[in-house]
């Protein structure tokens, strides 16, 4: 066989290796990026609420926040509950949903939580009707039925 054909023959077969290599790493990072967005959807779904039910605060009697299936608690602004209250932390309390369940964790705050007026000392599970309170601001659970 003419060298000049095996040589041809052989960069037309890297260029074919070159572009199946680049067109796998296309559908990788397509598929990723779709997983991505499911997952991203999924927990910026509203998944029930968290309704102020006692605060010093007038103008945060009665205020609901929507319950998503991470939900930070707190002072800061990057909060999705933000408290204007003296008595809670940065960030103070977190409610996630783990494993089918909702928990609630105290993130090491200066003046804990409360979960049914009892000092919360590890995370725990917490149902409809459940009441914490960060710093003076108590909070209900209410999830959605078809949890």
């Amino acid at each position: 066989m003419n060298p000049a054909i095996q040589l041809l023959t052989l960069r037309l077969l890297s260029a074919l290796f070159l572009l199946l290599f680049f067109g796998v790493i296309g559908w990788l990072i397509y598929r990723d990026i779709k997983l991505q967005t499911s997952t991203a959807s999924r927990d910026h779904r509203v998944l029930g609420s968290l309704r102020v039910v006692e605060t010093p605060e007038q103008n945060m009697r009665e205020l609901t926040f929507p319950l998503y299936s991470e939900t930070w608690i707190g002072r800061a602004a990057s909060n999705a509950v933000v408290l204007d209250d003296a008595y809670t932390s940065n960030q103070h309390a977190l409610v996630r949903r783990r494993a089918g369940q909702w928990w609630l964790e105290d993130l090491e705050s200066r003046n804990g939580t409360l979960l049914n007026d009892i000092p919360l000392n590890a995370p725990a599970i917490v149902t409809s009707g459940d009441v914490f309170t960060v710093g003076q601001t108590s909070l209900l659970i209410q999830l959605e039925v078809s949890d």
